[in-house]
């Protein structure tokens, strides 16, 4: 007789969530290195350089595209409204008419997206 077994699904590792404050402070971290910037200069509640001010709205896009967080949650990390969030996004988008912004652009949303990426702040234990 052939018994049959109802099969299960093997239990997924759940890992806690991270929160968006968390996610974005690594964002801007990795924006910051690549523009040549201070972290904080990012985080400031004030709108600082053209560089700088520049630099956040790629983080804050980086953070909507990348991590699918919503506007609110993204401003309310970098202390900002979320229609300043939105403007962000729509004015990086309009940047990557712009080839070489572009480029840029696509290999932060590929660092960001790579397995070992540890923007969260979490350590990499060979997941």
């Amino acid at each position: 007789m052939l018994l049959t077994h109802l099969s299960r699904q093997p239990a997924l590792i759940q890992r806690p969530p991270v929160p968006a404050k968390q996610i974005c402070h690594g964002i801007a971290a990795l924006v910051a290195d690549e523009f040549g910037l201070d972290a904080a200069s990012l985080m400031s509640p004030t709108r600082g350089s053209p560089c700088a001010a520049y630099a956040r709205q790629v983080a804050m896009y980086l953070a909507h595209v990348g991590f699918a967080l919503s506007f609110q949650a993204i401003g309310r990390a970098f202390d900002r409204d979320r229609t300043t969030v939105s403007h962000a996004c729509r004015v990086v988008e309009d940047s990557r008419d712009d080839e070489k912004q572009d480029r840029r652009l696509a290999l932060l949303e590929t660092i960001c997206a790579a397995p070992g990426a540890r923007l969260d702040g979490t350590p990499d234990v060979g997941l």
